[in-house]
C-alpha cells in the first residue's frame, strides 16, 4: 500500500475544507430559521380564529380570543374596514396580517404581533446563505481544478514539444514553488527529455564515426582496384584489397555486436557460467599473442564462481579488456588478471592490470566509449572493444571503471553481480 503524498493531503484537505463549510452554511440556515417567529400553537390560534370568524361571526371569534392566554410578546387582534379593534388584543405594529371575510360579510382583519412562520411568509433574504455557501463551494472547487489542472497542461505541452524534437523543453521552472508529486512527475519528464536528448546526440555521434571508418577502407579499396585496373600487373594491389575488406568485416562485426549489447537487459539469453573458467580459457589463448611481444598474461584467481550470465557476451568484454592490455604493455612484462569475491556484496571482482603507458586522466571515462581512441592511435583497431566490454557489463547489472596505477599502467576493474550459485546447486540442478 502506497504512502498518502503531499497531493494526497492536499486534495484531502481541500475536500473537507469545502464539505465543511458548505455544513456550516447549511447549520445556519437552520440556526437562523429556529431565531424567526414559527411558533406551531400561534399558527394553530390564528387558524382556529380565521375559521370561526368565516362560519359563526365576530362573536364567536371574541370568545376564543378571550379565553386564549397568550404570552407577552404574542397578541392577536381582529379589526374592522375602520381600524376599529372588534376582538382580542391591540397589535399596533403587525408581524402578520391577513384579510378574513365575516359569517356577516364584513370585510376584517386578522392582525398578529408575530408571523406563525409559515414557509410561503419567508422572504427571499431566507435563501442568501444557501446561494452564498454554494458560491463559496463553487470558489473552492474552481481554484482545486485550476490548481490541478495548469501543471497538468504545462506537462502535456512540454511532451508535445519533446515528441517533436525539442529535447532542450523543461517543465520544473514552470512550477513555481509548489512541492507535490505533480513537482516530481515534471523533474522526471525533464531527466527523460536530458537523457532521450543525449541519447539522438549519441546516436548521431555515432553514425557519423560509423560512416566515416567505413568510407576509409573503402576508399582505399576503391584506390586500390584503380591502380589494378591500369596496371593488372601489380598483384600487391590484391592483397591490399583482401586486407581492406577484412578490415570492413571486422568492423562491421564489432558494430553488430554492439548493436546486440545496446539492446534491453531481459533479451539477452542467460545460462549457469563458471567466469573463472572462462577467464581461463581467454588468458590461454591471450598467451599466445603476448608470447609474440615478449611478454606474459597471468591469471590470479579464487575458485569457481558459476553465475547465470551470457556466455558470449562476456567472452567477448574478457577478450577485449585482456587483448587491450596485452597491446599496450611493454615488452619483456606481465599482464595481472586477477579475480575475487567480495565477501560483503558477493560480487566477482575482476582487475586486469598492465605495464603500458596508461591512459590521460581525462580519457578515463571517455575510453569506454564508441571509437574512442588516443590521438597517437588511429590505427591501433576501431575503439570499440572497450565499448562492447561496458555495455555487456551493464547489461548484467555490472560496473566497469579504468584507472592508472602508480607505478605506471592501467587497472580496468570489472564488477560483476551474482545470482551466485555453488557447483554442489548447479550439480543437483
Amino acid at each position: 500500500m502506497m504512502k498518502p503524498g503531499r497531493l494526497f493531503w492536499k486534495l484531502f484537505l481541500a475536500f473537507w475544507l469545502a464539505t465543511s463549510l458548505t455544513f456550516l452554511v447549511g447549520l445556519g440556515i437552520l440556526v437562523l430559521g429556529n431565531f424567526g417567529p414559527g411558533d406551531p400553537h400561534l399558527q394553530a390560534i390564528l387558524a382556529s380564529e380565521k375559521q370561526l370568524l368565516e362560519q359563526y361571526g365576530v362573536e364567536s371569534g371574541r370568545q376564543l380570543l378571550t379565553v386564549w392566554e397568550h404570552p407577552d410578546d404574542q397578541a392577536i387582534g381582529v379589526y374592522d374596514p375602520a381600524g376599529q379593534l372588534l376582538a382580542g388584543s391591540p397589535v399596533p405594529h403587525p408581524a402578520y396580517e391577513r384579510s378574513v371575510i365575516s359569517k356577516e360579510g364584513v370585510a376584517l382583519s386578522l392582525r398578529s404581533s408575530q408571523s406563525p412562520g409559515n414557509a410561503g411568509d419567508r422572504g427571499p433574504g431566507r435563501s442568501i446563505p444557501l446561494i452564498i455557501g454554494t458560491l463559496m463551494s463553487a470558489l473552492f472547487s474552481g481554484y482545486l481544478a485550476y490548481y490541478l489542472a495548469w501543471p497538468l497542461a504545462y506537462l502535456r505541452r512540454a511532451m508535445s514539444d519533446v515528441a517533436q524534437g525539442r529535447f532542450e523543453t523543461r517543465v520544473k521552472p514552470m512550477m513555481g514553488g509548489r512541492r507535490d508529486e505533480i513537482v516530481d512527475l515534471a523533474e522526471d519528464c525533464d531527466r527523460m527529455a536530458n537523457q532521450l536528448k543525449l541519447l539522438v546526440q549519441a546516436q548521431q555521434h555515432l553514425l557519423h564515426d560509423i560512416s566515416h571508418e567505413l568510407r576509409s577502407p573503402l576508399t582505399r579499396m576503391q584506390a586500390a582496384i584503380g591502380l589494378l585496373q591500369q596496371d593488372p600487373a601489380r598483384q600487391e594491389m590484391v592483397g591490399r584489397i583482401e586486407r581492406e575488406s577484412v578490415r570492413m568485416d571486422t568492423l562491421i562485426e564489432a558494430l553488430l555486436t554492439l548493436a546486440r549489447v545496446q539492446g534491453r537487459p531481459d533479451s539477452i539469453e542467460r545460462e549457469p557460467l563458471d567466469i573463472i573458467e572462462l577467464l581461463v580459457g581467454i588468458v590461454e589463448d591471450a598467451q599466445f599473442e603476448a608470447a609474440m611481444k615478449g611478454c606474459r598474461v597471468s591469471l590470479q584467481a579464487c575458485p569457481a564462481f558459476v553465475s547465470r550470465v551470457s556466455g558470449e557476451l562476456l567472452y567477448r568484454c574478457f577478450e577485449n579488456v585482456i587483448r587491450n592490455a596485452v597491446r599496450y604493455t611493454r615488452p619483456g612484462t606481465t599482464v595481472v588478471v586477477s579475480a575475487e569475491v567480495n565477501p560483503d556484496t558477493q560480487c566477482l571482482r575482476v582487475r586486469i592490470t598492465d605495464q603500458g603507458p596508461g591512459v590521460v586522466s581525462e580519457r578515463l571515462q571517455s575510453i569506454f566509449h564508441p571509437f574512442e581512441r588516443g590521438v597517437n592511435e588511429a590505427c591501433a583497431g576501431f575503439g570499440l572493444g572497450l565499448a562492447i566490454a561496458a555495455r555487456a557489463v551493464e547489461m548484467h547489472g555490472g560496473t566497469i571503471s579504468a584507472r592508472n596505477e602508480p607505478a605506471g599502467g592501467l587497472t580496468v576493474e570489472i564488477n560483476l553481480p551474482g545470482l551466485v550459485w555453488s557447483l554442489h546447486e548447479i550439480t543437483l540442478a
